[in-house]
């Protein structure tokens, strides 16, 4: 590597972090096939430096600068969220007048570079004004998350991208079913995944995790599914293996490898709880809250969702607690509520953290305590959510729980607004106007706002820009009751938990 620390820094806006973690992981975990490693003269693996501070929160830092001239590639994750993120464009400016514009890999997960519509636009202003160096280009939406990591990887280690792609077809077909000698050998067909069928449903529930699991999890990560893929999840299914029923619903209702069939889907749902597998439970209170592949049925919520909870799963723990709360499936009990809602939060399931602390904060099934709610929403804040960023910027605004502090309610408002929360920015434009910052941001932060369709940030907007007073607080804030809480309506599908987007995941909707 020379003189260089790291092959990449990855610079990314913070609405966009879960993109920056993946593709640090991702590359960090590549292992070059077997004869490229012999080219490279030894086991060649990635360092990516991504930074992990508040990046938004002040001038680009010295010892940021420090870590762009150690790094030999930057890569820009791009999106309409940096092409508006100045901190993006100054770590691309930086790192250009480092003279290694060409080493500039712009990754793009959503949006269209240089478009004539501002809201798609996804390259930061640097990018769009480079004329004499055509910037390296990856974008997910033409070739696939997958293929872009190859490609960007490819780039990092100087090896053609076709032949990492073809390298790792091969690798796949040989490593996908790998399965281990001795009573548990099981043949696979051409291509190294089809299993024969009546091979997997006579040893299919003997497979270890570490080689079964192996293998839906290859197939999970893939964006779409072959027909012999399918057809190998639909007969693993029909040998009861649990995972492979979980993915196959998934497939059914989202139409992976299939067409979509919610009926099939809520079928596999239902043979998969009553295996007593808490993801089938908790799935199908989705299914009959939402009307997916059967009639909507509190009732029926209301039992999976006990079921499940009683199996220690957390996400059926806010389910039950909210049916209690509000008398959905069965009768109205706050103090029950209460206490799914905490042993969720027990578990650190930040829904259930979220609403113990509402029901600390509006004597829900307890006693009013504010002290308590205080702390449940400066644990949510620091874990990220961006819930409990806006609901702690307010809490310190009117000093509920702790004292007053205008300074830590601009901080957590700040947080939230730059996470992309429109009630955080239409907090933090009014603690800009009246002085807590630059007065000349407060139009920006109630525009922004108000693009995220806050009513009230519209009319600040009118305000500013047609003349008038200074705003005084924005009186639906100094409301205990503002804080925010979860959905109340129950024909809204984000009252009950999702099932996973990863149905081999461990059951969160996030």
């Amino acid at each position: 590597m020379g003189k260089y620390v790291y092959d990449a820094f990855i610079s990314y806006s913070h609405k966009d972090l879960e993109w920056g973690r993946r593709l640090q992981r991702e590359l960090e975990g590549y292992r070059l096939p077997r004869e490229l490693r012999r080219e490279k003269n030894g086991n060649v693996r990635l360092k990516i430096f991504r930074d992990q501070t508040d990046l938004a929160g002040a001038e680009l830092k010295e010892s940021l600068t420090r870590e762009l001239e150690r790094s030999r590639f930057l890569i820009v994750i791009c999106s309409p969220a940096s092409a508006a993120s100045r901190w993006v464009d100054d770590e691309i400016r930086t790192f250009c007048a480092m003279g290694r514009a060409n080493r500039v890999i712009p990754f793009i997960i959503d949006g269209e570079p240089m478009s004539d519509r501002p809201e798609l636009e996804c390259f930061p202003p640097a990018l769009r004004e480079m004329e004499d160096v055509e910037p390296l280009g990856v974008n997910i939406q033409e070739i696939g998350k997958h293929k872009a990591m190859l490609k960007a990887a490819s780039v990092l280690l100087d090896v053609r991208f076709d032949r990492l792609v073809n390298r790792e077809k091969q690798r796949r077909r040989k490593t996908i079913l790998t399965i281990a000698s001795g009573a548990l050998a099981v043949a696979a067909v051409v291509g190294g995944l089809l299993i024969k069928n009546a091979e997997i449903s006579r040893k299919n529930k003997e497979m270890s995790f570490d080689v079964y699991g192996a293998a839906i999890l290859n197939l999970l990560q893939k964006d779409t599914l072959e027909p012999e893929e399918f057809a190998f999840i639909l007969t693993s299914a029909e040998g009861e293996n649990p995972d492979a029923i979980n993915f196959l619903a998934f497939c059914y209702r989202y139409g992976k490898g299939t067409e979509a069939n919610p009926e099939a889907a809520f079928a596999w749902y239902q043979r998969l709880a009553d295996m007593g597998d808490p993801r089938g439970m908790v799935a199908l209170c989705q299914c009959y809250m939402n009307g997916i592949g059967t009639a909507v049925n509190p009732k029926m919520v209301f039992h999976w969702s006990i079921k499940a909870a009683e199996t220690g799963n957390a996400d059926a723990m806010v389910n039950l607690g909210f049916c209690y709360q509000t008398g959905y499936g069965t009768e109205e009990n706050q103090e029950l509520a209460f206490q799914w809602y905490k042993r969720a939060a027990d578990k650190k399931d930040e829904q259930g953290i979220l609403r113990l602390g509402t029901c600390y904060l509006l004597g829900t099934g307890t006693e009013e305590n504010p002290v308590l709610a205080f702390d449940c929403m400066r644990q949510l804040a620091e874990m990220g959510n961006t819930d409990g960023m806006y609901n702690l910027g307010l809490l310190y605004n009117f000093g509920i729980g702790t004292e007053e502090n205008p300074e830590q309610a601009y901080y957590w408002y700040r947080k939230a607004a730059e996470a992309g929360d429109a009630n955080g920015m239409r907090m933090l434009a009014w603690c800009i106007e009246n002085k807590y910052g630059t007065g000349d941001l407060a139009l920006e932060w109630y525009r922004r706002a108000a693009e995220k369709g806050n009513e009230e940030a519209k009319a600040d907007v009118e305000r500013l820009t047609g003349g008038g007073e200074n705003p005084q607080a924005p009186e639906s804030q100094t409301d205990n009751a503002d804080v925010r809480q979860a959905p109340e309506s129950q024909t809204d599908s984000a009252d009950a938990r999702q099932t996973p987007e990863s149905p081999a995941g461990s059951g969160k909707a996030r």
